[in-house]
């Protein structure tokens, strides 16, 4: 069996992208984003996205058997009473059309409900048997919040809330009241930390129950007409309570052109850092709520391994506390936890229906397009940008490194999601702890509050970090320990955590090489690992954009592949410089 799942639609998406199952295997993963360098693919069909999938493994839409789509549109449509196509061949013309995806027959056109594909990306290919699974997010076609389990392959859903109620709009809300805007959510965690929690109810808004929580700013039962979603409707209901209940007023943020960025840039009336209790008390708040909803699922289902995707599952350092309560036995986020991974959902939930048997994730989300070295050298070569081809490229990074270089690690396929996990990566040696100075001011242009996080080896996880558990994904928070406390201060966090990635060699044995080089050269197989991109911009996917963000931020080196770029002498290693 042969999908293509997808997420995206025409004019009314986010986070674009498509995933080839074959056989109950995932070969290939795109973001529409990457292509088409327009951060999170707002109203983008997956068109470059489910090309690429399509090509990296020579096939056409003649050879699909279904497409896969995360969203339930008919029904999201119909019951908001906008216009819906007559037909499936009409539905799928709109979404993959026939000038760009020549094709003698259509596909089976599957719309698959939005939470139950998310579910099935945690499900599926989570490799457990069963499991308890909850999904947060904004909201799916008409509920914000599922309880659910996963037994034999089916998922079954216990309970939801509706998406006046959404946790995800909840913590938007707050974001935009701090200036960080409404899609802000991970600098919010980030922020969070350094704050300290006021108010968990937000002046009688949340009131926290044993079974979850209930939101009474917000009617529950709260749809907009005219629009696809209550996101709108129900962050301006959040906003006119904060106005009212919080002590400081909203920072208010308008657009402004820049003279050193040459456009324009959204400008807040106050720093967001002041807003740091706010955020504090909007995580704690979040926390309880999820707290009790995961004691609450694991009671009903009797479970003791916990499943977990949607946006709000993005949360590290909430994962991280999940991990540590003492009713989880067992946790698995699914990394690729926002709307980018309901395409892969869809794809397993539609394989699975059809009897295929579901390969589990392995601890890699690399499914991404690739260059082979030659193609990297034409690119190279035919932009006129020098460079040499060390014996070791790893020996010759971590050289760099070691003397306290930055550098882009460009290699093998590109990843999905927002976490770079060693493919598509800016790293440095974590220490001193004035690195999360540079890379974030100097180079990523970024507020210098924002945390960074550890790539290590695995065999060196019980060291700095407590734990011999695989964390592959980046996906939760632990406690540092005093000696990961010692050698990697730039990528310990205000609370005295980190968001590690641990890297094994069976699964990525280049970057676990290069760590171990850099051990051998500092003591400590372990880097800062960032995404490779500049602000406001998709991670890089091409060696053109590696390229083009090398030579735009004030990096010292490039490892393209097994080729070295490096900054050429006398050239500023810093903005401004």
């Amino acid at each position: 069996m042969r999908v293509l799942g997808v997420n995206g639609w025409p004019g009314a998406s986010h986070d674009g992208a498509a995933c080839l199952v074959v056989d109950g295997e995932v070969v290939a993963l795109a973001e529409e984003e990457r292509f088409t360098r327009n951060k999170h693919a707002y109203g983008e069909a997956p068109l470059n996205a489910a090309a690429h999938c399509l090509a990296e493994h020579g096939l056409t839409l003649d050879d699909i058997d279904i497409v896969a789509h995360g969203w339930d549109l008919p029904k999201l449509f119909r019951d908001r009473d906008l216009d819906w196509f007559d037909t499936d061949a009409d539905a799928l013309e709109h979404l993959l059309p026939k000038a760009l995806f020549p094709r003698t027959r259509d596909p089976r056109l599957t719309f698959v409900n939005h939470h139950i594909a998310h579910a099935a990306s945690a499900y599926h290919l989570s490799g457990r048997d069963r499991g308890a699974v909850l999904v947060l997010d904004g909201q799916g076609e008409d509920v914000s919040t599922t309880l659910a389990v996963g037994i034999d392959g089916e998922i079954k859903t216990l309970r939801a809330y509706t998406p006046g109620w959404s946790l995800g709009y909840f913590y938007a809300a707050v974001c935009e009241y701090a200036g960080l805007g409404a899609d802000a959510a991970g600098k919010m965690m980030g922020l969070a930390s350094y704050g300290t929690p006021q108010d968990l109810t937000f002046g009688g808004a949340l009131d926290f129950t044993d079974e979850g929580f209930a939101i009474g700013v917000v009617p529950p039962n709260l749809r907009s007409t005219g629009d696809t979603d209550e996101e709108t409707a129900t962050i301006r209901h959040w906003l006119a309570h904060l106005e009212k209940a919080l002590p400081d007023g909203p920072n208010r943020s308008a657009r402004r052109f820049s003279s050193r960025l040459g456009r324009y840039t959204k400008v807040t009336e106050r720093d967001p850092f002041e807003y740091r209790d706010i955020a504090a008390t909007a995580q704690a708040a979040l926390e309880r709520a999820v707290m009790a909803l995961v004691r609450t699922l694991l009671r009903e289902s009797g479970e003791t391994t916990l499943l977990i995707a949607g946006g709000v599952g993005f949360n590290a350092t909430l994962n991280g506390k999940l991990m540590r309560m003492p009713e989880v036995q067992d946790l698995f986020v699914q990394p690729l936890a926002g709307d980018q991974g309901v395409s892969l959902g869809a794809a397993v939930w539609a394989a699975a229906q059809e009897g295929d048997r579901i390969q589990p994730m392995k601890g890699s989300v690399a499914w991404g397009p690739q260059w082979s070295p030659e193609e990297i050298r034409r690119v190279l070569e035919t932009t006129g940008t020098a460079y040499t081809e060390p014996a070791d490229i790893t020996a010759a990074t971590a050289d760099i490194l070691a003397a306290g270089g930055v550098a882009g690690w460009f290699q093998g396929r590109a990843e999905g999601g927002p976490r770079a996990l060693g493919h598509r990566s800016m790293l440095a040696v974590p220490h001193p702890e004035q690195t999360r100075d540079r890379v974030n001011v100097r180079i990523k242009d970024r507020e210098a509050w924002r945390p960074f996080a550890p790539s290590m080896c695995q065999e060196a996880a019980e060291a700095l970090i407590g734990t011999t558990t695989p964390l592959p994904y980046m996906i939760v928070t632990t406690p540092v320990t005093e000696a990961g406390a010692a050698v990697m201060p730039a990528v310990v966090h205000s609370d005295r955590t980190t968001r590690p990635q641990t890297v094994s060699a069976d699964v990525d044995p280049l970057y676990h090489r290069l760590i171990g080089e850099v051990g051998d050269r500092t003591g400590a197989a372990v880097v800062l690992n960032t995404s490779f991109n500049g602000r406001d911009e998709p991670v890089v996917c091409s060696p053109g954009d590696a390229l083009a963000t090398f030579h735009r931020l004030p990096m010292d080196a490039l490892a393209l592949g097994p080729f070295l770029v490096r900054r050429p002498d006398g050239a500023p290693r810093e903005a401004g410089a």
